[in-house]
């Protein structure tokens, strides 16, 4: 079929920025054909999510793995990295989850857990055999650092593999805010910024001494990300600490009681100058709390947003106040495509005759519109159409450009 017309965003073909058909079959991209119509719509190859959480499958509160697909869908990702919380150190529950996932909307990748919630070695070998795109640990598990000694050397001996290591606690039990003190007589829990920075110097030590392919985060701070950029560390952090800053927690809106805290305003500033400057990768960062868990009064609520589907336009939000010379779009493409795609070895890396059915349709509105609840106190101009995974997907989405 022919898909367009579109402007097409993949740097360095001649067709960047034009205006063009697409033709597409079942099985890739047939040609790329110059248009002589204005466009209707930006498409570039699909974008990548670093890191989403379910409680799938051993939790009977989980939103199933299909909705969370479709949420990722509908915010424009083809391709989702899932971390989980119950059982994702054992290959039988990473086979059930890898069976769960082979006929859902987006490509969902496994990252298994490298460590027991005791604290012991998981066996990852048998983990990556099962399909474990890369090792995490869940939000609320504080690091085994004797057991990582053990995994660096070992992860790296399996070769290839994408090592996220968060760092939500330096030690169980830490309490306060930097910037609302306060916070913590009323029962926040969370680590401080200087946890962070205690954190980020241990695992550098530990990178440098085994090496292997590591990726560090989220990031909360501007001191944080200072000391992964001196040790050259690769690093990431979500979106909400760009959209939003420790000024919200004033309001004990469990909404925004996150895992390890929201910071100050510059620490949200710098973060995002840095995204956007290519030096730090961001994810969505997506958990999604059951309400009867997450409604409640702040003490007792649970962590958590649902991020995933408002990820794109709240990231070009943020993006839109970076903006010169017009690259704003290209910015926004390298981080939720490109930048990601080129460190997790997913290919293609640009938009090419042959490639399979990969893409993600967006707008760029001239009046920004309000994001779906939750997010409906932000607006953004920037608008998912949908994915092409298939051509009744080209289709459908060409029905709705007419």
């Amino acid at each position: 079929m022919r898909f367009g017309p579109v402007r097409l965003r993949a740097e360095g073909l001649p067709e960047h920025g034009h205006s063009v058909y697409l033709h597409l079959e079942a099985r890739g991209l047939r040609e790329i054909a110059p248009a002589d119509e204005p466009p209707r719509a930006e498409i570039s190859v699909g974008w990548v999510d670093m890191l989403s959480w379910t409680r799938q499958p051993a939790m009977s509160s989980a939103e199933s793995l299909h909705s969370l697909a479709e949420r990722a869908r509908r915010g424009g990702i083809t391709h989702l990295f899932v971390g989980g919380w119950t059982g994702w150190h054992d290959p039988s529950v990473l086979a059930q989850v890898r069976a769960e996932v082979e006929s859902l909307p987006v490509w969902i990748h496994c990252l298994a857990t490298w460590a027991t919630p005791e604290g012991y070695l998981a066996p990852v070998e048998s983990l990556r055999l099962e399909g474990a795109a890369g090792w995490t640990l869940p939000p609320h598990q504080s690091i085994p650092w004797r057991t990582l000694v053990q995994a660096l050397p070992y992860l790296r001996h399996l070769g290839g593999v994408l090592l996220v290591l968060p760092f939500w606690e330096a030690a169980p039990g830490e309490m306060g805010v930097s910037e609302t003190p306060l916070l913590a007589l009323s029962g926040w829990r969370g680590i401080p910024e200087w946890a962070e920075s205690i954190a980020i110097h241990a695992l550098a030590a530990l990178h440098q001494a085994y090496g292997g392919r590591m990726l560090i985060g989220p990031l909360t701070s501007a001191a944080g990300h200072k000391i992964a950029c001196d040790y050259g560390l690769s690093s990431f952090t979500t979106i909400s600490y760009l959209i939003a800053h420790a000024g919200e927690l004033l309001a004990y809106d469990p909404f925004w009681k996150l895992h390890p805290p929201l910071r100050g305003p510059e620490d949200q500033r710098a973060l995002a100058e840095a995204a956007f400057q290519g030096q730090l990768h961001v994810a969505s960062g997506d958990i999604l709390a059951p309400p009867e868990e997450k409604n409640l009064e702040w003490t007792a609520a649970a962590i958590g947003q649902p991020t995933v589907d408002a990820f794109a336009p709240l990231l070009w939000k943020v993006g839109s106040q970076f903006d010169s010379g017009g690259k704003a779009v290209s910015k926004l493409v390298w981080l939720l495509s490109e930048m990601p795609r080129r460190f997790l070895g997913l290919a293609p890396f640009k938009v090419e005759v042959g490639m399979p059915l990969d893409f993600t349709v967006f707008r760029i509105e001239e009046n920004s519109y309000d994001l779906p609840p939750p997010w409906n106190k932000y607006s953004s101009t920037l608008r998912v159409m949908g994915t092409i995974r298939s051509l009744a997907d080209a289709y459908n989405l060409q029905s709705q450009m007419s």
